[in-house]
Order: structure tokens, then sequence, then C-alpha cells
């Protein structure tokens, strides 16, 4: 089709339009190219690409870096889908992927394929990786916290446990189908959902520093989780976020139905 330019004066203003493509450019594009660019000039890129790995039988031209990345521009842009994210990112996707040097971007079934692959072990170095970047680029203000009559210095952390609960249609299986599966089959399991309707459960227990708003932790399991267990790991966050203080400070935990399961 050829190119076409219509223009219409009207009232002394001037309207031109023409059938060449002109995407515009997402208004999350330059503060996901800004975080790429800090992880490339703090180092955390190249300990991404040392410390996070992850078995796959067909990785081909794409490492772990490129869906990190696709992750954290989809974090930044806040979209409440990947399938609203990628079609913004169709127009910017090799700017945004040239800001570590790759040359490819993954699509969203690779993106899924992936992380359908990824195992607990990736999980949990991709989650050291966070945190020591965290703890040590984001000092500690020493007037941080409240202080009681004593003069003694709290600092305040909200450890928050949440119940996702999924209801399930009827799948009606004949001899003649293939075998039906659920696309929540590996994120949820059957539990105790409390007041909420629903046959199968998901549980997160989250770890947020009260003063700054700052996220510390993360931890997520299909069905019941061991909240003890997840209380315990959120602890020992804790502890090494106030080691980092240069003045004696004590953590006050506010606890949210972390233990109402055990």
């Amino acid at each position: 089709m050829s190119e076409k330019n219509v223009s219409l004066t009207v009232a002394g203003l001037e309207v031109t339009t023409t059938e060449q493509a002109n995407p515009a450019i997402p208004t999350w594009f330059a503060e996901a190219l800004l975080l790429g660019q800090y992880w490339q000039h703090c180092g955390l890129l190249e300990r991404l690409q040392q410390q996070v790995h992850v078995n796959r039988g067909r990785m081909g031209k794409y490492e772990v870096c490129d869906f990190v990345l696709l992750l954290l521009a989809y974090a930044v842009s806040g979209l409440t889908s990947l399938e609203a994210f990628f079609e913004q990112l169709s127009s910017v996707a090799s700017v945004l992927m040239s800001v570590w040097g790759r040359q490819h971007c993954p699509v969203a079934s690779t993106l899924s394929r992936f992380l359908a692959d990824v195992d607990n072990d990736a999980v949990e170095a991709l989650r050291e990786l966070f945190e020591s970047a965290l703890l040590e680029h984001s000092p500690i203000d020493p007037e941080l916290g409240v202080t009681d009559r004593s003069g003694k210095r709290w600092m305040v952390f909200d450890v928050d446990g949440t119940t996702k609960a999924v209801r399930h249609r009827v799948l009606l299986t004949q001899n003649t189908h293939p075998v039906l599966k659920r696309r929540s089959r590996n994120a949820c399991k059957p539990g105790y959902a409390g007041r909420k309707r629903g046959e199968a459960v998901r549980t997160r227990t989250t770890i947020e520093q009260a003063h700054t708003r700052e996220w510390l932790g993360n931890f997520a399991e299909a069905g019941n989780c061991n909240s003890k267990e997840d209380l315990k790991r959120s602890c020992t966050v804790i502890q090494r976020y106030c080691a980092r203080s240069t003045s004696p400070v004590t953590a006050l935990l506010r606890l949210e139905d972390v233990l109402k399961d055990n």
C-alpha cells in the first residue's frame, strides 16, 4: 500500500495524517532503561550471569539475563497482564534488549516455557542476588525507626501472610479427548482456604520495612505452606538487614495472618 498524506486546514489549524506506522513509546520505557543501566553499572548484571543458572534442554539463543530484563521491565510498567505488556513492548523491544548488549528479545511463549523450567535453586539464587544488592546499595539512616520513652530505638517490619483461593470449573473427561490440564496445576494445590471460596489455594509471605517501604522478601508456595518456616526465613532476612545499622537497633515485627494455619 502506497503512503498517502492528507492535509486539512480549518480556521488556521493544519492537520496532517499518514498511513505510515508510528508507534508511541510506552510511558514506562525510560524507567526500564535506567534500571537496566543501573544493573550494568553496579555489577548486578555480571553477578546475575555468573550466579543464576537454569537447566534447560533447549535454551537456544537466549540466556537467563534476557528473561530477567523482561520481567524487570514488566514490573516497572505496572501493567496488569503480560499480554498488554508485550503489545507495548513490540515497538521498543530491540532498544530495551540493547541496554544489556542483547540482540534478541524473547516472545511471550518463550518466556512462558522458561518460567515453567525455573527450579527452586534458581529462584533462591536470584532472591539472594536481590537481597545482597539491597543491603549493599541501600544505606540505613541512623535516625530511622521509632523511639520509646526509655530512648530505645525500634525498627518496625511488616510480615504479612496471604492466601489466594482458586475456583476450578468442572472438566468433562471423555475417552476420545486428551487428558485435560489446568493452567494453575503447578501454582496452586488443594488446601484450607478459610473464608475464601475455592478448590485450590496458594499462600504467600511478604516482608516490608515499614519506614522506607522496602520489600525485603517474598516467599510463595502452592497449597498451605509451612508458616513457621517462612517466619524463620523472615527473621533471618530482618537480622541481616538490622546488622547493617551503625547504631543499636531492635526489630519489631508486626505479624498478620502468618501463623493462622499452623
